[in-house]
């Protein structure tokens, strides 16, 4: 949802007004993937979501109050059958909102703005932080509470980056700040947390909501599968590069949604790729002769993800000739093969769901084992 940022800082940059809406605590089931967020324009047009239906409907009037008072909010929903009525968001969990209006007219404008860019900035240079909200709640109840915001910081895997108000006082007795936006670094994840008893923000609570690019797919094969696989895997959130020996198999008028196409033959290609620790690599090439380069060089690189198609004939004769030539076992058993996960596919389409399916289970924190 970095999109939604990236537009926040564009419309707060030319000068307009714009409520940021965020979810900062949820519990039971909700509709919505608690790292959504929302833009909320004056005259009610959106950007992004969080949840969609009457819920959000509810959520764009509030941030449009928000707006005209120039004050933040904290809403409470509980999404009953009996609260949603007829359009029904009976999901059972209750969820808390953040809705901030940002704008000329804001106190924490300039702040917000300044951590924004300087954030969005790093991200795009492969860093992963996260940006941490000090908040005051006011005392009441009420589904839309009043709520002050006391400062702004970026936090990366090294403690503060930059910080903004409240948070550069971190460095002279609130520690506990830093220490609980650094553990986030990297999780893709957010939390609330409440200031500890006996610190000077005793009473506030921090919101910190990880920064990060989408991990990246590179993908080796753009024939059927793998053009099926770019498809769904863009849709999913991954960034794509794809590699292949033939020209025509990998460029961008076939694969437009691709950051980077490479033509270049399997052997000694992943040797030539920035591949990191949150990378993906799936191999769906023509044939084994193919595949097993790649396999090999990938499983010496410290990817997230590393899958191979194939049957399962096919992947204990490839994985017989790796041994052979220096393979430990430990570094076969990182690659998810045969590839997917067990649905019974068999169309190029269907096996693209399968496989896009098991890298967001490895992704998001469980794992699948089962194969196609």
């Amino acid at each position: 949802m970095n999109d939604v940022l990236i537009e926040l800082e564009g419309r707060l940059s030319r000068g307009e007004s714009v409520a940021l809406v965020r979810i900062i605590s949820a519990r039971g089931s909700l509709p919505m993937s608690r790292r959504s967020r929302l833009l909320v324009m004056p005259d009610g047009a959106h950007r992004g979501t969080v949840g969609g239906g009457c819920l959000e409907a509810e959520v764009v009037a509030l941030a449009r109050r928000a707006l005209q008072e120039t004050a933040p909010l904290l809403a409470r929903f509980t999404l009953t059958e009996e609260r949603a009525g007829a359009e029904g968001l009976n999901c059972g969990g209750t969820v808390q909102m953040l809705i901030e209006p940002l704008g000329p007219s804001s106190p924490s404008s300039h702040a917000a703005l300044a951590v924004l860019r300087q954030g969005l900035a790093a991200v795009q240079g492969g860093d992963e932080l996260v940006l941490a909200t000090l908040l005051e709640p006011a005392p009441g109840d009420d589904q839309a509470a009043r709520v002050s915001i006391q400062g702004y910081g970026l936090v990366g895997w090294s403690g503060l980056v930059s910080p903004a108000d409240l948070l550069g006082t971190a460095a002279g007795g609130s520690a506990w700040l830093v220490e609980e936006a650094t553990s986030m670094v990297g999780q893709d994840a957010c939390a609330l947390v409440e200031a500890p008893a006996g610190s000077k923000e005793e009473g506030s609570l921090l919101f910190v909501d990880s920064l990060s690019r989408p991990p990246v797919l590179y993908l080796f094969g753009g024939g059927h599968v793998g053009l099926a696989v770019a498809k769904v895997a863009r849709i999913a959130g991954f960034r794509l590069v794809v590699i292949d020996d033939r020209p025509a198999f990998s460029n961008p008028a076939r694969f437009p949604d691709a950051e980077a196409t490479h033509v270049m033959p399997m052997r000694g290609a992943v040797s030539r790729l920035p591949i990191s620790r949150d990378a993906y690599i799936v191999v769906v090439t023509r044939g084994h002769q193919h595949d097993e380069p790649v396999i090999e060089e990938a499983i010496r690189t410290p990817a997230a993800y590393i899958g191979m198609i194939g049957s399962r004939r096919k992947v204990a004769v490839a994985w017989e000739r790796l041994r052979a030539r220096g393979a430990t076992p430990e570094q076969l058993g990182r690659v998810h093969a045969p590839i997917g996960l067990d649905i019974g596919a068999d169309t190029p389409g269907e096996i693209a769901v399968s496989i896009v399916a098991q890298m967001i289970s490895w992704r998001r924190g469980s794992p699948a084992s089962t194969a196609i």
